[in-house]
């Protein structure tokens, strides 16, 4: 075999090994192009505020364990304000929880969050001291997807260790990364 066929064979082989990884490539960019990230950054947020209100009766050796209710557009109302429902969601994570303690509330010293009605639920935060005794945010990469699909992302179950009794309350900011698919 001379030079020249040789340079030919794999001249031939390489066109054919190119032109099956553009087409490759291809198919994988055009799957991606039928979804879309929801975070943070995205012009409505996911972005999920809740309150947890308490009475000083229902604090215990300095704890108080509640329920949230949400402040805010819940996930139904964001999904569908971005063109999108629970059903087109097939990732789900929170990437952060900041927690704040207003000013009129008892100091917080810490503070466990779950996800649901009970600690049974994922934990998506956990705070061992407020440095600053008024918010703090827990970075986190807590996968929720059945939890957002099955509409069990409404409520958040807190546990609290306060500095004093009294009645109070204590805010959460709930930062979601939503995939959906549909676009």
């Amino acid at each position: 075999m001379t030079v020249a066929e040789r340079t030919l064979r794999r001249g031939s082989l390489l066109i054919v090994l190119l032109a099956a990884s553009v087409a490759w490539t291809s198919c994988d960019l055009a799957s991606a192009s039928n979804t879309a990230i929801l975070n943070a950054n995205s012009p409505i947020a996911p972005t999920v505020q809740h309150r947890f209100e308490y009475k000083g009766e229902d604090v215990v050796d300095g704890e108080v364990a509640v329920e949230s209710k949400i402040q805010s557009d819940d996930l139904d109302a964001i999904l569908s304000r971005n063109g999108f429902s629970r059903s087109d969601v097939v990732d789900a994570r929170i990437d952060s929880v900041k927690i704040i303690n207003p000013e009129s509330a008892p100091s917080l010293r810490d503070a466990d969050v779950f996800l649901g009605t009970d600690a049974e639920g994922p934990r998506v935060a956990q705070v061992t001291s407020f440095p600053d005794g008024a918010s703090f945010v827990v970075d986190t990469s807590t996968p929720v997807l059945e939890a957002v699909r099955n509409d069990e992302a409404r409520t958040l179950y807190g546990r609290f260790g306060l500095e004093s009794a009294g009645d109070g309350a204590v805010k959460a900011e709930v930062y979601y990364r939503l995939e959906v698919e549909g676009v």
